[in-house]
């Protein structure tokens, strides 16, 4: 028996484009993820959020079928075609895994806005930027979170962490798995910075992001490994980071700061964290291999990127 580098069994090696897929499972995923959201963007790109090539306007809204027909879409493809149904079903599953140890909520709904807090709370200036409003914060922060886990939550971590995260892991390790999957998982977002979405952001504020991204991956992958790899705290955690961003900036700091110095912000405390977490773990990041594999007569074989 053969299983795929997720440590589960693969479909019976076939031929065409199945046969390539299957050889080639991680180069095959990104590229789908890439291409099905930069297509399902073309629309939001040309109307009159973007360049205007389009006279029309739907506001962010746009960015919704890029994102869903990417890395979600392609993530279960890429699992039926290296798993099957039985893969299917389990990535399903992982989606509602909440049985884990209920500090990993913790992190993931408290220790996020905390992280963000610090990085943007640690920046040259800041005093004469905050404007708290804790009501506001109190009501706006739980609903903006259900609309962050029904959309970029749900749309990206079952394909990012779902289908990707383990494969790499166990082709590069944990650690380089981490830098590799926040590098792919920021420049994902190049096409939404010719939009609204992106707020007018240069190379060096995309930069700058990219960075800060490698570190929230780090601290993601810590997560999902103490976890099993439930998604479904992958997903919380992931609302979280985009929920209380908007929250920050509308009823914490002032927005035009920022829009001026979040990503500056997130780089500092998101990049902390993550170093923290690389060298206190050094580079295993929780990581068991031999935990997610049941079957003592399975034979792991590494499907080529």
């Amino acid at each position: 028996m053969h299983v795929s580098s997720s440590g589960h069994a693969t479909e019976p090696s076939a031929g065409g484009l199945r046969g390539f897929l299957q050889r080639h499972p991680l180069v095959s995923y990104f590229v789908m993820a890439y291409g099905f959201s930069w297509i399902g963007w073309l629309p939001y790109v040309l109307s009159q959020d973007g360049i205007g090539l389009l006279n029309f306007s739907l506001g962010q809204l746009l960015a919704l079928p890029g994102a869903y027909l990417g890395p979600l879409l392609s993530g279960f493809v890429m699992t039926a075609v290296m798993e099957g149904k039985p893969g299917v079903g389990r990535l399903l599953r992982r989606m509602i895994q909440w049985r884990i140890s209920w500090y990993w909520y913790l992190v993931a709904l408290v220790g996020v806005p905390i992280i963000i807090v610090a990085g943007l709370l640690a920046l040259p200036g800041v005093e004469a930027n905050i404007h708290p409003q804790p009501l506001q914060i109190i009501m706006f922060y739980p609903l903006l979170l259900i609309m962050e886990i029904l959309t970029s939550g749900l749309a990206e971590e079952p394909g990012w962490r779902g289908f990707a995260l383990p494969r790499l892991q166990r082709q590069f390790g944990p650690l380089l798995a981490s830098i590799i999957l926040g590098i792919l998982w920021q420049f994902w977002h190049l096409p939404l910075y010719l939009t609204s979405w992106g707020n007018g952001a240069g190379p060096l504020t995309i930069g700058i992001s990219a960075l800060g991204n490698i570190g929230l991956t780090i601290l993601i992958t810590w997560v999902f490994n103490h976890t099993r790899e439930s998604l479904l705290i992958t997903i919380l955690l992931h609302a979280a980071l985009d929920a209380f961003g908007v929250t920050a900036a509308s009823f914490l700091f002032t927005t035009q700061w920022m829009l001026a110095h979040g990503e500056v912000g997130l780089l500092i405390g998101f990049g902390i964290v993550g170093l923290v977490i690389a060298i206190a773990t050094r580079g295993r990041l929780g990581y068991q291999p031999e935990a997610l594999t049941d079957d003592p007569e399975v034979t792991v074989i590494r499907g080529r990127s």
